[in-house]
């Protein structure tokens, strides 16, 4: 999963608020900064997990994206195309119009539903955040399901703004939930910029979710990224604090089962030294695309992560 911090066309559409973010806004977002982004974010998709597979990534999930056609762009960039990635957008109410989506390697994995579930903000109704975007279909022929989310931000402060987070873990369990009733041996991956760390309310509670393979137990879901927490590795950084806002959680069905079929092995955070900022008060920090208001043709704002999935290969 990668919060790739505001992919936005140069184009204006008028049912969104993405004025910043053209030729003549207060980004400058010309065709030259956009194709650079592409390119940048292809470097590192295409490197991800690169060094255990040469196919490189199965299935990436993402997050502030304004449609579905920068992710067509994306997915065309050389460094990607012979991968013949497919991408999944479904437009969301979100008012800055930027959504989260998918793209995946169609020998990997079949896509044979997509649906999106909204999210009401308890503390405001009105306030339009971001659907949770939900594709089911066959993982080498094994049923998976992945829940991508971007959950509501800490605007107004953490506590202020912890209920919609509450609410769209909630959300996000009650439909984990379903689809394991259909389907007990239904492997599900709740994945997203999630705004919380690991050991806070919405994730330990209402996801429900344990750090320690030892600690399984039915109902609950594993959180590979709570050990990284633990350790001081994040995601994220602001005034010297690091988060790991960017999360892979999974239920017993990928869980170590003796490689019988498609099982948890590890977890990572994509950090390597050019994805991060060499230079001033925020050296070892995301390398950015903006910041301070000033364009530094970065990369993002998060580190990306992703787990890798073991299977005894069938002679």
């Amino acid at each position: 999963f990668w919060n790739v911090e505001n992919l936005y066309d140069t184009l204006n559409d008028p049912k969104k608020l993405d004025e910043e973010f053209l030729p003549e806004g207060t980004n400058a977002w010309t065709g030259q900064r956009y194709w650079t982004k592409i390119n940048h974010m292809a470097k590192v998709i295409a490197e991800m997990a690169s060094d255990a597979t040469p196919e490189g990534l199965s299935i990436l999930g993402l997050c502030e994206i304004e449609n579905k056609n920068c992710l067509d762009d994306l997915v065309k960039d050389p460094q990607l195309k012979a991968r013949n990635y497919q991408t999944v957008l479904v437009d969301g109410p979100d008012a800055r119009g930027v959504d989260p989506g998918l793209i995946y390697n169609p020998k990997h994995f079949k896509v044979l539903k997509v649906v999106t579930y909204r999210i009401v903000l308890p503390y405001d109704s009105a306030h339009k955040t971001r659907d949770q975007l939900v594709v089911s279909g066959s993982f080498f022929g094994e049923p998976l399901t992945i829940i991508v989310n971007h959950w509501p931000s800490r605007s107004g402060g953490e506590l202020k703004s912890r209920p919609g987070r509450i609410v769209a873990a909630q959300m996000s369990r009650r439909i984990a939930d379903s689809v394991v009733k259909l389907d007990p041996k239904n492997k599900v991956i709740i994945m997203g910029d999630l705004n919380d760390d690991p050991p806070n309310e919405s994730i330990k509670k209402h996801l429900n979710t344990y750090g320690k393979l030892k600690d399984a137990e039915e109902g609950k879901y594993f959180n590979p990224m709570e050990p990284l927490y633990n350790q001081g590795i994040g995601t994220l950084a602001w005034q010297d604090t690091w988060n790991l806002f960017d999360q892979t959680i999974l239920n017993k069905p990928l869980l170590p089962n003796g490689y019988k079929t498609f099982e948890y092995y590890k977890a990572f955070v994509f950090n390597k030294p050019y994805v991060k900022s060499d230079f001033g008060n925020f050296k070892g920090y995301p390398f950015r695309t903006f910041s301070g208001g000033a364009y530094t043709a970065g990369y993002s704002d998060h580190f990306a992560v992703y787990i890798l999935l073991l299977k005894e290969k069938v002679k």
